[in-house]
């Protein structure tokens, strides 16, 4: 018995997915319990009798409140051949956010790759625009303000075949002038169609330009954190891969123009292409020294976690393998990223971030604390 995640979340509503395998005997009822308190599942949502051994069902709840948390869980109930009815069998108990009233593009921030947050507590949007490039293609980004002051969350959506893809999403610190880390999906949903490094380094709209570092020095470069290779998809999605904020300074001899660049065309090389696979990703910096090139502190390290999930039919991993690799920020010998293997775990606890916190804790547990090589 699955309890899988929802769709079409409003301010006032959400679809919940469940599903069912392994069934032996008929499916006397099936549906979902739900409320706004984890002990207290209040509210009963009843489908009906099924047929077969396994399947999905969805509920759509509405009249919900703006802006409030709610919890629930999938359950079936069978009937013997006897004609007995059996207690509940139950998925595991998951939550929704409603979005605030008037707030767009909350729902990217419940996506699997993206680390625990601190947002401020009405969650909210404090800013949301639209852009136009050049040649006309629609692009939005949506900022949120979290309980840090010199931290904001935004993410970079484009549009794409007439629907709205999440980009990636940023933790932008202030005092840095550059992201802690970036988080983002690697997937079918995401193809590659070659268009090529078709940006320059320019501002981020979506903030001050006193949040960002606009230009490198000495030895260092303007090392992507979400690569330029990874987002081929369109124009629109390689150029947001040039914001500012996308960019940390980084040693290019021997580590951004080498040993990182092997591991970026690796990774997106090996990137999953059938649809009940993705690579959930998080690539950031570490500030472990005081070291600085002008008025800007340089990262001691660069490090990136990817986490591997096969996922069922309503989009909930079923299935997570991971690995991380950690760098100094320094210039290294040759191209061999194996160097820098660890686990997620190990990251985490450098970098004081809980990393794929929707990812259900039964696979995250062990797939963080992995330190095998994904390919």
């Amino acid at each position: 018995m699955i309890t899988g995640g929802t769709e079409n979340l409003s301010s006032a509503g959400a679809t919940l997915l469940g599903s069912f395998s392994g069934a032996t005997g008929t499916i006397y009822d099936r549906g979902f319990e739900w409320g706004t308190s984890s002990s207290s599942l209040s509210h009963t949502e009843y489908l009906g009798s099924a047929t077969g051994t396994s399947g999905s069902f969805s509920v759509t709840l509405g009249s919900l409140d703006a802006g409030v948390t709610y919890y629930y869980r999938a359950y079936v109930r069978l009937q013997d051949a006897q004609g007995h009815i059996g207690n509940p069998i139950y998925g595991e108990i998951r939550s929704f956010t409603t979005k605030p009233a008037g707030v767009a593009g909350l729902q990217y921030l419940g996506g699997y790759e993206i680390p625990a947050l601190s947002l401020v507590s009405t969650a909210a949007a404090t800013d949301s625009g639209p852009e136009t490039f050049y040649d006309g293609t629609p692009t939005n980004w949506y900022k949120y303000a979290t309980t840090n002051s010199k931290r904001v969350v935004v993410t970079h959506t484009y549009s794409y075949g007439g629907k709205e893809y999440c980009n990636y999403t940023i933790l932008v610190d202030k005092d840095k002038k550059a992201p802690l880390w970036n988080a983002f999906e690697m997937s079918a949903s995401y193809p590659d169609n070659s268009v090529g490094r078709t940006g320059s380094w320019t501002q981020d709209p979506a903030l001050a330009s006193d949040w960002q570092q606009s230009s490198a020095t000495g030895t260092y470069s303007r090392g992507h954190l979400c690569a330029s290779n990874y987002r081929q998809t369109s124009t629109a999605a390689n150029k947001q891969t040039f914001y500012y904020t996308n960019q940390a300074l980084q040693e290019q001899d021997g580590f951004n123009g080498t040993l990182w660049a092997a591991l970026e065309q690796d990774l997106a090389g090996h990137a999953p292409t059938a649809s009940s696979q993705k690579f959930y990703v998080v690539v950031g910096v570490l500030y472990e020294n005081s070291a600085t090139a002008g008025d800007v502190p340089v990262p001691s390290h660069f490090y990136t976690c990817i986490l591997k999930c096969t996922l069922d039919g309503s989009g909930v991993p079923t299935a997570a393998s991971g690995c991380a690799y950690l760098f100094e920020n320094k210039a290294y010998s040759g191209n061999n990223y194996s160097s820098g293997l660890t686990s997620i775990d190990a990251v985490e606890a450098r970098a004081g971030f809980d990393f794929f916190a929707a990812v259900p804790q039964s696979l995250q547990t062990a797939a963080e604390a992995q330190t095998a090589a994904l390919w």
